[in-house]
């Protein structure tokens, strides 16, 4: 199973020089818990806005079609 959205938060702290703990500290979790949700990619709509603003970026959720602005 590919972990697409886990990737992108790990290149994302990498590029923004921020560690579990400081995306810990956005959702108010435990860095342990992060690090859990980055292995299983388990992620809700709110979790991947704070952690979007915590890196300072837009976050952009997929689909589209209607028909046919394609994307996905």
């Amino acid at each position: 199973m590919e972990n697409k959205m886990s990737e992108t938060i790990k290149l994302v702290m990498v590029k923004r020089d921020k560690t579990g703990k400081d995306i810990a500290d956005a959702l108010g979790c435990s860095s342990q818990a992060v690090y859990a949700n980055l292995k299983k990619n388990s992620w809700n709509e709110t979790q991947l806005r704070q952690i979007a603003e915590a890196l300072d970026c837009e976050l952009e959720i997929g689909f589209k079609l209607k028909d046919t602005g394609e994307r996905f």
